[in-house]
């Protein structure tokens, strides 16, 4: 009779590992679309750019500038990214490591405890993420675009 709880506990336990290894890779599928999205964006940026200069020289008046002004700009968020994306590769890390470390339970309290934390910490790193993640890419589509809007101004 005890053989039958714990299979149904080792076989709960094995879904909801599955089911953080699925939320992790959703969440690497996200932050590659956010950046084929920055990608597509940037396209279409530098299409609007090319539309709005007159000549060469006003070409070369406009590059001068953004290479003073805007591009360190541009590393910038984009650093931001790269340091959003590394710490959520951190995070959901730790997610699975708190998820393994369920199975170290020593009794039935510190099990519900481990279990509480996970999923305290699933949903806090869920939030920041989603905010960060948002935030960042804003900052990012922001500043190309006042690169072009820089580049049509006379």
């Amino acid at each position: 009779m005890s053989g039958e709880p714990t299979k149904k506990a080792t076989a709960a336990t094995s879904e909801t590992i599955n089911e953080l290894f699925h939320e992790a890779m959703r969440s690497y599928e996200k932050a590659l679309k956010s950046g084929i999205q920055l990608q597509e964006e940037s396209v279409n940026l530098w299409k609007d750019l090319l539309t709005k200069l007159a000549s060469p020289e006003d070409l070369q008046a406009k590059t001068e500038s953004m290479t003073a002004d805007a591009f360190p700009q541009a590393r910038k968020r984009m650093e931001e990214f790269v340091e959003t994306f590394n710490r959520t590769s951190n995070q959901t890390i730790d997610l699975v490591e708190k998820t393994l470390g369920f199975y170290q339970a020593t009794s039935v309290t510190d099990a519900q405890r481990r279990v509480q934390d996970l999923i305290e910490s699933s949903l806090t790193t869920l939030r920041v993420n989603v905010h960060s993640a948002m935030n960042t890419n804003a900052k990012i589509i922001t500043s190309w675009k006042e690169l072009v809007d820089s580049f049509g101004r006379t």
